[in-house]
């Protein structure tokens, strides 16, 4: 989802190029000191968790001899124990080891000589063995881009509050959460790029998904970002919003919206999100 603001008064908002986007954090003029830690969370996220960079913690579990611990910061592990949980919830819907696939398919640069067969790890194969330590017991490619970006909003929304900010908005490319009492009016931009309604948004997360305009075709098939059951490409003509308490829920409802709605509608009840599809209907 791509938003647009309105109404700013008294607000002051910085812009940074991090996670793949561009990220703006607005909160009131008298806080504007809490804003340049609050990109350093951000920026401590994308370090720890990027797919490219060999010196990150996936780059470090990536290649790392099968079985072996291997030290990881605290916030990679609290975004895989969200991961290892949704996968459970989803009956293995969720995977964040399908790094293999947006590897075959382009959407990720290949950053391994292996070839791509040899990485048959699932998120079954992922051992949480502390709050610093992973184990996988498989050859795996883990790709946290489903869930990373939002537990990044998270983080910084948590700094601001912790720092006394009373009201605040991040947005990471769409994936964003707004605190305090301020309502804050979003114009929602659907899958073809055309804006057609705006919401009201109060203190909560909002992520959306959609991949009209992000797919190529291999092999005679079509190829997204966005995988499914039977690790096979789900493709989604329309915009997939979700509400929750959290980014990282709100994040990672959206691809298990977007590629089974019969399985997310109890997982939305068990997360707190809620499904944003009709204008007319508002936030269901």
């Amino acid at each position: 989802m791509r938003w647009r603001l309105v109404g700013k008064a008294d607000l002051i908002t910085r812009c940074r190029p991090l996670l793949g986007t561009f990220v703006e954090i607005s909160v009131p003029d008298a806080h504007a000191d809490a804003i340049d830690p609050a990109f350093a969370a951000i920026a401590h996220v994308q370090q720890c968790m990027s797919f490219h960079a060999p010196d990150s913690d996936l780059g470090r579990l990536r290649d790392a001899p099968v079985g072996v611990p291997v030290a990881v910061d605290r916030d990679t592990v609290a975004v895989l124990r969200v991961a290892r949980a949704l996968y459970d919830s989803s009956h293995g819907l969720f995977d964040v080891t399908i790094g293999r696939e947006l590897v075959r398919d382009g959407f990720l640069p290949r950053v391994s000589a292996l070839h791509l067969r040899q990485y048959t790890g699932c998120a079954a194969d992922i051992e949480i063995i502390d709050d610093n330590h992973v184990c996988c017991h498989r050859p795996m490619l883990i790709d946290l881009g489903g869930i990373a970006k939002g537990y990044a909003v998270d983080r910084a929304v948590e700094f601001l509050i912790a720092h006394q900010v009373d009201e605040g908005l991040v947005n990471a490319g769409g994936d964003l959460r707004s605190f305090g009492e301020r309502v804050w009016p979003i114009a929602l931009r659907d899958a073809d790029d055309v804006i057609r309604w705006t919401i009201d948004l109060p203190a909560c997360a909002l992520a959306s998904s959609a991949n009209l305009h992000d797919r190529r075709r291999s092999r005679g098939r079509i190829r997204t970002a966005h995988i499914g059951d039977g690790r096979k490409a789900v493709a989604a003509d329309h915009r997939i919003s979700v509400i929750a308490d959290r980014c990282i829920i709100a994040d990672a409802m959206t691809k298990i919206a977007m590629a089974s709605p019969a399985l997310a509608v109890p997982m939305f009840n068990t997360y707190g999100a809620h499904l944003l599809s009709d204008p007319n209907e508002g936030m269901m």
